[in-house]
């Protein structure tokens, strides 16, 4: 087997004993992600920093309460979905067929640069976008 082929199938097979040690082992993450520190950008100012409400993001995922999770922070949310794209285009190329599904384009990077920048500010002003 090529040595791309061995990658591509490792890259296909990996996440798969990954997401069931996680859903597995959750409760476990969970009690050691409450010994986290708070923010201290958030304690400083009181306004939300880009990474406030990643992990309780992340942990109302683990707990398959995606709206909670979107209302934490949306970019645990986002990047999954981004990762599962490429998966998919990885699996597919696998056996022998190219799709994309996640288009590659600097105009779509600075756009969601854009975006992402811009729920950052906003959140702190308007309370429906945070919990």
């Amino acid at each position: 087997m090529k040595l791309k082929q061995t990658l591509q199938l490792s890259f296909f097979i990996l996440p798969i004993p990954v997401a069931v040690l996680l859903f597995i082992f959750r409760e476990q993450i969970i009690s050691i992600a409450e010994m986290f520190p708070k923010c201290m950008f958030y304690e400083l100012t009181g306004y939300y920093c880009p990474a406030c409400g990643n992990t309780r993001s992340v942990l109302a995922l683990l707990n398959g309460d995606i709206l909670t999770a979107l209302h934490y922070n949306i970019t645990p949310i986002f990047l999954s979905l981004v990762i599962l794209c490429f998966y998919i285009e990885n699996a597919f190329s696998l056996f022998g067929k190219k799709i994309i599904i996640f288009p590659r384009s600097d105009n779509l990077l600075y756009f969601l640069t854009g975006s992402f920048i811009f729920y950052y500010i906003l959140r702190n002003f308007i309370p429906f976008l945070t919990l």
